[in-house]
């Protein structure tokens, strides 16, 4: 199992710390690192390759209530 430290930006940076925070599907478990007013770095653990980890995450948060209204990014570091 790989851990990477994915960094997240967004405006509204506390919905997305609210949702992956402790986010755990099949295939990601995510922990908050650090995060600030427009930035927020997780360690994820998983058996997905770095862009496969990437996508798996924008897809994820795309589907949740917040995801279509907001404008974020998302990079395995």
């Amino acid at each position: 199992m790989e851990t990477y430290n994915v960094q997240m930006n967004c405006g509204q940076i506390s919905y997305i710390c609210d949702f992956f925070k402790a986010y755990q599907d099949d295939q990601v478990k995510t922990d908050l690192q650090s995060s600030n007013r427009v930035q927020a770095v997780f360690s994820v653990s998983t058996e997905l390759k770095k862009d496969d980890t990437e996508r798996h995450l924008k897809q994820v948060f795309k589907e949740s209530k917040f995801g279509p209204g907001l404008y974020y990014s998302i990079k395995v570091l």
